[in-house]
C-alpha cells in the first residue's frame, strides 16, 4: 500500500513540472490543424494506452509496471485536459456566452461520472453472484477500462469535427518564465488561483470522508451510501443551468460566491439532521450536488475572463499556459484537501478499520466532516465576492483587446503594400 502511495504521489507532483510546460508548448503550437486540437488528437492515443494498461494489466504486473503506465495516463490525461481547457476559454469573448460553453461543457462531464459510477455497480453486481467479491471488482475494471477506450475516439472525433477552433490574431512570444510572473502579478488571477484551492480543498475532504460519515456517523448500511454520490451527480447535472442563468443576471463571481455560501449553511446543518434517517440527509445531500455545479460551470468561465487580462497585458493569448496553473490549483486542492482531512480525523481518534467506532471519534468525524468544507469556502468566498472583472469591465478589455489586434492589422497591411510598392 505503501509503494502504490509513493508512486500516486510522484506522478501527481509530475504534474506540477509537466502542466505549465504542455500549456505553455500548446500556446504556441502552429501546426495547420491548430493550436488545441493538436494536442487533444496527440494526447488521446497516450490517455487510451495508459487505461488500457492500468485497468486491465497483463499477468504478473508490479509496482513498475504501474509507475510507468500511471505516468502515460497522467501525461495523456494532460495533453487532452489543458488544450481542451484553453479551446473553450476561447470559443467566445462574451461574459455570458462563456459560462454557457463551460456550463454545457461541464453538464457533460459530470453526466461521464454518472456513467463510470454505474458500470461498476451495474456490472460488479452481477459477478460478484459468480465469481465473488474479488471477481466482481476485476471484471467492473475491465468494463470500465474497455469502456473508456471505446468512447475516447468517438468523442474527440465529435469535438474535432463539430467544434471550431478560432486562430490567435495577435502574438508577442513571452517566456515561459515571463509569462508565470505576468501571471503572479495579475492580481484577478492570483484571487481566483486561491479560491479554486480552497473550493478544491473543501471539496475533497467532502469526497474522501463521504461514505465514512454516512455509514459510521449517520448509520446507514452502505447499500444506502452507495445511492448518494449519484444523487449528488445527478443533482449537479440538474441545477447546472441555474448556475449558467444566475452568472448572467447577478454576475458569476457573484453566483459561485452565494453557491458556496449556501454549502456551508448546508454543512453547518448536517449535524443537527445527522440521525434523522436516510430521507433527510439524502434532501440535504441533494442540495450540496446543486451547489457543487458552480464551480464548474463557473470557475472555468472566470478563468476565461482572467485569460483575457493576461492577454492584454502581455499581447499574446496564454490560455493554456494560464488554464494549467488553474489546474495546478485544482490538483494540489485535491492532494491537500484529501491528506488534511484523512489525517485530521485519524489524530481525533477516528479509525476505519475499528469494527466498533466510539462516541469520541464518530463525533470527530462529524465535527471535521461538516466543519472543515465551511473552514476552507469562507476564504474562497472572500476572494471571488468582490471580484473586480465585471461584466463591464470584461467588456472593456475585449475591446481593447480587438482595437489593439485591428490596429496591429492595418499596420501589417501598411507595410506589406509598401514593401510591393
Amino acid at each position: 500500500i505503501e509503494t502504490v502511495g509513493l508512486i500516486l504521489l510522484v506522478a501527481r507532483l509530475a504534474d506540477f513540472v509537466v502542466d505549465p510546460i504542455i500549456g505553455y508548448t500548446s500556446d504556441h503550437t502552429t501546426w495547420r490543424l491548430g493550436r488545441r486540437r493538436s494536442w487533444v488528437l496527440l494526447g488521446a492515443p497516450v490517455f487510451a494506452l495508459g487505461v488500457y494498461m492500468l485497468f486491465l494489466p497483463p499477468r504478473g504486473a508490479d509496482e513498475y509496471h504501474l509507475l510507468i503506465w500511471i505516468a502515460v495516463f497522467y501525461l495523456g490525461w494532460t495533453m487532452i485536459t489543458i488544450p481542451y481547457g484553453a479551446w473553450g476559454a476561447e470559443l467566445s469573448g462574451d461574459y455570458n456566452e462563456r459560462s454557457r460553453i463551460t456550463g454545457v461543457r461541464e453538464i457533460f462531464t459530470l453526466v461521464g461520472l454518472a456513467l463510470a459510477s454505474a458500470i461498476p455497480v451495474a456490472v460488479g453486481v452481477g459477478a460478484a453472484q459468480g465469481d465473488g467479491v474479488s471477481g466482481g471488482y476485476w471484471i467492473a475494471m475491465e468494463a470500465l477500462g474497455w469502456t473508456i477506450v471505446a468512447l475516447t475516439p468517438i468523442c474527440v472525433a465529435i469535438m474535432f469535427w463539430s467544434t471550431p477552433e478560432p486562430q490567435p490574431r495577435e502574438r508577442k512570444p513571452v517566456s515561459m518564465w515571463k509569462g508565470a510572473k505576468a501571471a503572479l502579478t495579475n492580481w484577478p488571477f492570483v484571487r481566483l488561483f486561491f479560491a479554486t484551492l480552497g473550493v478544491r480543498m473543501g471539496s475533497r475532504a467532502v469526497e474522501v470522508l463521504f461514505l465514512f460519515y454516512l455509514v459510521d456517523a449517520v448509520g446507514l448500511s452502505r447499500a444506502e451510501g452507495n445511492h448518494f454520490p449519484l444523487a449528488l451527480i445527478v443533482s449537479a447535472i440538474a441545477f447546472a443551468p441555474l448556475w449558467i442563468w444566475l452568472g448572467g443576471a447577478i454576475t458569476k463571481h457573484k453566483a459561485l460566491s452565494l453557491a458556496m455560501g449556501t454549502a456551508c449553511i448546508v454543512f453547518a446543518t448536517l449535524p443537527f439532521v445527522q440521525h434523522a434517517g436516510y430521507w433527510p440527509n439524502l434532501f440535504l445531500f441533494i442540495v450540496i450536488g446543486a451547489v457543487f455545479s458552480a464551480p464548474y460551470t463557473l470557475g472555468q468561465s472566470i478563468a476565461a475572463d482572467v485569460v483575457d487580462l493576461d492577454s492584454l497585458k502581455t499581447r499574446e493569448p496564454r490560455a493554456g499556459l494560464l488554464i494549467s496553473f488553474f489546474g495546478l490549483a485544482i490538483k494540489g486542492g485535491d492532494a491537500v484537501g484529501a491528506g488534511l482531512a484523512l489525517i485530521l480525523v485519524g489524530m481525533l481518534g477516528f479509525d476505519s478499520t475499528a469494527d466498533v467506532k466510539t462516541p469520541e471519534a464518530v463525533n470527530a468525524l462529524t465535527s471535521a466532516f461538516s466543519l472543515l468544507p465551511i473552514v476552507f469556502y469562507v476564504p474562497a468566498i472572500a476572494l471571488i465576492w468582490s471580484f473586480p472583472i465585471t461584466p463591464v469591465v470584461q467588456r472593456r478589455i475585449r475591446s481593447l483587446i480587438e482595437r489593439r489586434i485591428k490596429i496591429e492589422m492595418e499596420v501589417h497591411r501598411r507595410r506589406q503594400e509598401a514593401h510591393k510598392t
